[in-house]
């Protein structure tokens, strides 16, 4: 099963802030709740955060670019990724 990691809604009127930081990587296990990247406009910083354990699957999303709220910017899996 997937879950999509969004851009949470983190100020009144807010509708964009960039990707600062990757704070995992594909193929890296994440528990639900922990922290996977850094994202920061010119006034406050945010941690954006697992929706659900799970496997880095995809990164949707550059560091350094904008990104809007509720935009899904990495996808993970509950199944682990295949070894070749």
């Amino acid at each position: 099963m997937l879950s999509e990691v969004t851009v949470p809604k983190f100020a009144e009127g807010a509708v964009a802030i960039t990707l600062k930081q990757w704070l995992c990587k594909k193929g890296d296990r994440v528990e639900e709740g922990a922290a996977i990247a850094e994202a920061a406009t010119d006034k406050i910083a945010i941690n954006i955060e697992a929706p659900a354990a799970g496997y880095v699957v995809e990164l949707r999303a550059e560091e350094g670019r904008r990104v809007k709220v509720g935009q899904v910017i990495a996808l993970l899996s509950s199944e682990p990724p295949e070894e070749k």
